[in-house]
């Protein structure tokens, strides 16, 4: 298993139990103890965890401020964003102007598009989509300005955030790194921003966003849920939760 691989498992792990011995995690990713104990320092310098006697717990405040980098995040629920990513992309018709936000989850939607053959006109604010959507000649392919966010494939910045705005599009495909009855939310203010640019370009959006999102807040609450016309999710989402949504009349679609 490549480390990332192996890094996501561990992250994945903990934010369910909260805590794990490093035998128990070294069995869970199937690597000898000292290579476990390598993964959880080098996630604990990225702010992930924290050690304690005997093995490693997740921070509290892990999804605030802090997300995996891209090698990482690509790994975690990876199934479950491939579920999503291919609904996400039957969404979209022949024709249609779409924005696809920067992340791993669009980045599923983006290879799904791309399988499908479908003829569209794409705006991301991600190079790496950008890029993976270049291949079809059906796809045009348009790219806003701004800076190329450190180690990622993400264009932020208020050129960006000004390209975005002066767009009017049939649809558009958001992420989040958190979610909650509140509300979806981000690590940086500045994230939060292109966010709310891509929903009010939009006539139609969807939240698209693993249960692994929920229920959870990150520093910059960008939108209510409302404010989307659809969410997709996968079907580990809390079923408290999914009835509290389904009760305020939010159309979420729980992917099987």
């Amino acid at each position: 298993m490549l480390p990332a691989k192996r890094q996501a498992k561990i992250i994945e792990h903990l934010r369910k139990e909260r805590f794990g011995s490093l035998p128990d995690l070294a069995d869970l990713v199937g690597v000898s103890t000292s290579t476990v104990r390598r993964d959880v320092d080098l996630l604990c310098e990225q702010g992930h965890l924290y050690r304690t006697h005997g093995g490693a717990a997740l921070r509290e405040n892990e999804g605030t401020t802090v997300e995996p980098v891209p090698e990482i995040s690509s790994e975690i629920a990876r199934e479950a964003k491939q579920k999503i990513g291919q609904r996400a992309a039957e969404m979209i018709e022949k024709g249609q102007t779409v924005i696809l936000d920067s992340g791993s989850t669009t980045m599923e939607i983006a290879r799904a598009a791309l399988a499908r053959e479908i003829a569209f006109t794409a705006f991301t604010n991600d190079v790496a989509i950008a890029a993976v959507l270049a291949r079809s000649p059906a796809v045009d392919v348009h790219v806003p300005g701004g800076q190329v966010r450190s180690r990622s494939a993400t264009l932020l910045g208020g050129v960006c955030q000004e390209a975005l705005a002066r767009l009017r599009v049939d649809l558009a495909f958001v992420g989040a790194h958190a979610v909650s009855a509140e509300g979806a939310s981000e690590t940086s203010t500045e994230h939060g921003e292109i966010k709310r640019a891509i929903l009010e370009a939009s006539a139609r959006t969807v939240l698209v966003a693993d249960s692994g999102k929920f229920p959870g807040r990150s520093l910059c609450l960008f939108a209510r849920l409302e404010d989307f016309d659809a969410i997709l999710t996968d079907d580990g989402l809390p079923a408290d939760l999914a009835a509290e949504l389904d009760g305020r009349g939010i159309d979420l679609e729980v992917l099987t």
